[in-house]
């Protein structure tokens, strides 16, 4: 299996970076309501700080380095938790329309009470399910952060209607679980511990799976 593996450029990193300073009013106001949720449910660690929980939610941005991803219309997040990487995404690009899953019925009406409170209501909506029971009418591309190892989730929605699977997670578990996938497929990795990049990024990756495309 041949895959794409490089390290993010000091470019791809600005623009990050002035995404998330363009954005940072709706960006922080989602922190707010995160933290707030995270003392009454456990959506990410219970004693995860503000600036912590800010670095995850630029984390959250890189998928976008992705040209599928600027160019998708309609993304399911799954293993969400308490929306990430859905919601900064979508706070971000006014142009995309979100599902954000979760087997955990409390993590989604948290969800739901956030995108209320954001203003996303018309394009993003929380789902309570298991993505392997789900369906959507279109195709989708879907997004999810540090949920799901690529075997698993890709063998979870392998009939479905998907154009791309993208995952936050760590490049070297990513090449590694892929390894067990069986089909044609191509692995796009973005190592983000770059020299330059911040000490939280170690070992973190942003990987694009897309199927038929490495025979």
């Amino acid at each position: 299996m041949e895959h794409s593996i490089r390290y993010i450029t000091k470019e791809e990193q600005d623009r990050i970076e002035s995404l998330y300073s363009e954005h940072n009013k709706e960006l922080s106001a989602y922190v707010e309501r995160l933290l707030w949720w995270n003392s009454k449910i456990n959506l990410v660690s219970r004693d995860v700080s503000r600036e912590t929980l800010k670095k995850h939610v630029k984390h959250s941005l890189y998928v976008s380095l992705f040209e599928s991803y600027r160019e998708g219309s309609f993304f399911v997040d799954t293993g969400s938790g308490g929306g990430l990487p859905g919601l900064p995404l979508s706070l971000c690009f006014k142009n995309k329309r979100f599902e954000v899953n979760d087997i955990v019925s409390k993590k989604v009406f948290a969800v739901n009470d956030m995108i209320l409170g954001l203003n996303l209501s018309d394009r993003v909506k929380g789902r309570q399910g298991d993505i392997r029971e789900m369906g959507w009418d279109e195709e989708a591309i879907i997004v999810t952060k540090h949920a799901f190892k690529v075997d698993q989730l890709y063998s979870m929605v392998e009939e479905k209607k998907w154009s791309r699977l993208i995952f936050l997670k760590g490049h070297e578990e990513a090449v590694e679980e892929a390894k067990n996938i069986k089909g044609s497929f191509k692995l796009s990795i973005i190592k983000l511990d770059a020299k330059f990049m911040d000490p939280f990024f170690k070992g973190k990756g942003v990987v694009e799976l897309s199927r038929g495309a490495n025979e």
